[in-house]
Formats: structure tokens, sequence, C-alpha cells
């Protein structure tokens, strides 16, 4: 993987997602509830998960702590979906705390999100 240094910011791309990306969107919703779900699927956070942004905090940070070299985690929004932006700028500030909390630790953490058209 390519790291770029992006300032502790979301790397924002408009164009389609590569394969890996993990798409935040389901059911064709960009919601808290989708955003939320995704995470957990993805990152296998337990079944007890709260699905809030703080027990996703804390679940990241796990994480970061296990990362051995410069990481980039991409996700994309999907493609025509309908989209709460108070959700996703929400989620946005919550990479960017983590990426934070990994520059602390001395982890190059890279997180791009694909807005697709």
């Amino acid at each position: 993987m390519t790291y770029q240094d992006n300032n502790g910011s979301v790397l924002l791309q408009h164009i389609a997602a590569p394969s890996d990306a993990i798409c935040l969107a389901k059911d064709g919703m960009l919601s808290k509830q989708a955003i939320m779900a995704s995470l957990q699927r993805h990152f296998s956070f337990p079944d007890y998960f709260g699905a809030n942004l703080d027990a996703a905090y804390d679940l990241l940070l796990d994480i970061v702590d296990t990362l051995t070299e410069p990481t980039v985690w991409r996700f994309c929004t999907g493609s025509q979906v309908t989209t709460d932006y108070d959700a996703l700028a929400n989620w946005q500030q919550l990479m960017q705390d983590v990426m934070q909390y990994a520059g602390s630790k001395g982890v190059k953490l890279q997180v791009e999100l694909f807005i697709e058209p």
C-alpha cells in the first residue's frame, strides 16, 4: 500500500472506489446505522458493540495499537445513495481522531474516502 501524508485529514477521492474499499452505505442509505454496521463488520467489533461513536473510537484505537507498519484504510460512499451528511461528517471526525491517536503512537495511518458518482 502506498502511504501519502495527508496532515491528519481524511483524503477525499472523487472517483470510483477500489475493490478493497469498505462501503459505508447499506441498502442505498449512508446513515449512522449503516456506517456503524460497516465498521463492526469490517473490523470484527464484538457483538456487544454499542453502535455509537465513542465505542467505535475505543475499538479502533485497539486496532491501531496492533499496527506495526504504515497502513491505509479505504472507504467508499457507494454510488447513488441517500446520504446523511451529519453522519458522514461524524465518521470523518472519528477517522481524524483515530489518525491523530495513531500519529501520537508513531503509527502512520491514512484514511481515504472514495466519493462515488
